[in-house]
């Protein structure tokens, strides 16, 4: 039963590949055909089935798709995702190798070339995220999942497979010999744990083994194997830290600002003329921050708060003193009387972060990072303020995207943390995707 949902599973996903494809072809030839309007773009035929490579286009991504584990592994979103990217990156190649070793650039439009790849890179996601959900809803892209280890650990990992029908792992109590078993060693003694894995490794195919070093994502570490000392070690740094990195971050992040520069600045004009009409004061709000290193600038935001606003909170707290207890946790009022009726939206949406776009181009701040902290927080950080005053605070942050509002400070502080020794440039692509997500959906927005 489990092999034949194997082989269904297998031959959705390719059928859906296929016609992910064939769409993306057909999108830009449309698009294509649009731009013959404008002069620079008048060299194009109309001849699109000469992009299909007479079929071996998308046989050989395909080829490419399988060797990267696209139909036999089961990951995340955003791993597959990543894994798309890069198999459209080898594609993109191929081709460009053919037509320079066939000398036949004039037979294709570079412009098409180039549309579809970028159609194929959202397409393809989307082609897959419709296709596994179909297919668990029909009960065929489900694997059972014996999860084993302290409960609590238990519980949340119960939970987020639940939440992530992409991966198919279904939570059982006794998973059958097709399924799969998760260990979370937290808290577990070597010898226990050594003991349930050669347990369930005589039974099931697929153990995994759950670190108890949670604060640690092993996806960037280098694994060192001694293999005839059988002996496996782990290098782990933190990773920006790391020279290459940073300049990595750097070169990604000043492209992508003067990319977005034009839209930021009409975005501006008409949010300071709605600041101006709402209240009196100024457009722009400066505050002190911490920055890299420790060191003090100012922070520009949009003015979300009333002029000479001491009163009103003073008054405030005095008809709701709770409000100091959660002030100490969230470092935040849930109703703060300061802020304008403009304030409320602004601040609901993050566009009033938008002016730190200014202090990323005098080098202050980066597109993403941990938030700037205040001046008065830096005792708070406690140990954490070698590691998160090593890096520019970011406009936006992996917290941002993990709960906003609802998190406390202290989780605040253990995220950041564990953004900078976990970074990577996909990671600040995902950030970025997701902080779209997180305004739209206005999750745990104040």
């Amino acid at each position: 039963m489990h092999h034949r949902h194997r082989i269904v599973s297998v031959a959705v996903l390719l059928a859906t590949d296929l016609l992910s494809l064939f769409f993306a072809v057909m999108l830009s030839h449309g698009v294509r055909l649009w731009l013959d309007r404008f002069p620079y773009f008048s060299d194009y035929d109309g001849q699109w089935i000469r992009f299909l490579f007479s079929g071996l286009l998308f046989g050989l991504l395909l080829l490419i798709f399988y060797s990267l584990g696209l139909y036999t592994r089961r990951n995340d979103f955003w791993e597959e995702t990543r894994k798309i990217f890069q198999g459209l990156f080898y594609l993109f190649v191929f081709i460009a190798a053919i037509v320079f070793l066939t000398k036949s650039s004039e037979l294709y439009s570079r412009a098409m070339i180039v549309l579809m790849l970028f159609n194929a890179a959202w397409l393809l996601p989307l082609g897959r995220v419709i296709a596994k959900k179909m297919l668990f809803d029909m009960g065929v892209w489900r694997k059972s999942a014996l999860i084993i280890g302290q409960k609590e650990q238990v519980e949340y990992l119960k939970n987020q497979l639940r939440l992530n029908r992409y991966l198919g792992y279904v939570p059982t109590l006794d998973a059958d010999k097709e399924g799969i078993v998760f260990i979370a060693t937290r808290g577990m003694p070597v010898e226990e744990l050594e003991g349930l894995i050669a347990k369930y490794k005589k039974r099931f195919s697929d153990v995994v083994v759950i670190p108890y070093l949670h604060h640690l994502s092993f996806a960037n570490a280098e694994i060192i194997d001694l293999r005839i000392g059988q002996i496996s070690m782990i290098n782990i740094q933190n990773q920006l830290f790391r020279t290459k990195n940073i300049v990595m971050k750097k070169v990604a992040e000043i492209t992508a600002v003067l990319a977005i520069f034009p839209f930021f600045i009409l975005l501006y004009a008409l949010i300071a003329l709605w600041i101006k009409m709402g209240s009196r004061g100024p457009v722009l709000f400066r505050q002190k921050r911490l920055g890299k290193e420790g060191k003090i600038f100012e922070c520009y935001k949009f003015r979300t708060m009333h002029t000479d606003n001491q009163h009103l909170l003073d008054d405030y707290l005095k008809k709701h003193p709770e409000e100091r207890e959660y002030y100490r946790l969230y470092h935040k009022y849930r109703s703060d009387p300061r802020i304008t009726r403009a304030g409320k939206w602004l601040r609901k949406f993050s566009l009033d972060e938008l002016p730190q776009i200014f202090n990323i181009i005098k080098g202050e701040m980066s597109l993403i990072g941990p938030r700037p902290y205040m001046v008065e927080e830096r005792m708070k950080l406690d140990e954490a303020a070698e590691t998160i005053l090593h890096v520019h605070p970011g406009i936006t942050g992996f917290w941002q995207i993990k709960g906003r509002n609802n998190l406390t400070f202290a989780e605040r502080v253990e995220l950041d943390v564990w953004y900078i020794q976990n970074w990577s440039l996909w990671l600040d692509f995902i950030i970025f995707i997701k902080t779209f997500e997180v305004l739209m959906t206005r999750r745990g927005a104040q």
